[in-house]
């Protein structure tokens, strides 16, 4: 990463952002030398002075949240459960307000957080998030043996999908791809039972929870 000063920091551009909001790339850091011995890096929003901010000892103990008018002023977030610290954290911005922050905890685990800048809306812990419709505010998450699909903020259930997964030590070595298209539906290709057999599926996903 490149190293700039905190005034640099605070004054510069923001990142550009990728064209594709279905899948943008994470966003990289600015990241300039802190006191005593630590980093801070800033994760821009479009928006001025807005954005996701982490303060790190070293790649496994960091301090992570988003900011609003100046870094100083940045709400911590508490770790997810079962950490009792953040790795250095993947940020990406599907849009200029939507930010999702992701840390890996093992192998098949990551817990992903949710900040929108306009109304200041931070999401719950969410794991195994798999793929988002920022448009919509959902995420499709691996819980146990099932795909589920939740609101990003309130966490309340839309969709709930079972199929005959392959074995494996979790969901997402069954599922090749999965994206939400710009029609509201879910695309899936998944590999079905002991043979691996690609099957592609596209879903209607309501947008609130079926009563």
């Amino acid at each position: 990463m490149r190293t700039l000063s905190i005034s640099a920091l605070l004054l510069g551009g923001v990142l550009s952002l990728a064209a594709a909001p279905a899948s943008p790339p994470a966003t990289r850091g600015e990241c300039a030398p802190e006191h005593a011995g630590l980093t801070l890096c800033l994760y821009r929003s479009l928006l001025p002075s807005a954005g996701i901010v982490t303060s790190c000892r070293d790649r496994h103990d960091c301090r992570v949240g988003p900011y609003y008018g100046s870094p100083s002023d940045a709400v911590w977030l508490r770790p997810p459960p079962g950490m009792a610290a953040f790795p250095e954290p993947e940020v990406i911005w599907f849009t200029s307000t939507l930010a999702q922050v992701r840390v890996e905890c093992g192998l098949g685990c990551s817990w992903s957080y949710f900040y929108e800048v306009t109304r200041h809306r931070l999401s719950e812990p969410r794991r195994s998030v798999l793929a988002v419709d920022p448009r919509r505010l959902l995420a499709a998450m691996a819980d146990g043996r099932s795909l589920t699909v939740r609101q990003v903020f309130t966490g309340h259930e839309v969709a709930h999908i079972e199929r005959d997964w392959a074995p494996g030590a979790w969901l997402g070595e069954s599922i090749t791809m999965l994206r939400f298209d710009p029609d509201g539906r879910l695309s899936l290709t998944w590999l079905r039972g002991p043979e691996r057999t690609p099957v592609s599926e596209r879903l209607s996903i309501p947008s609130i929870p079926r009563s």
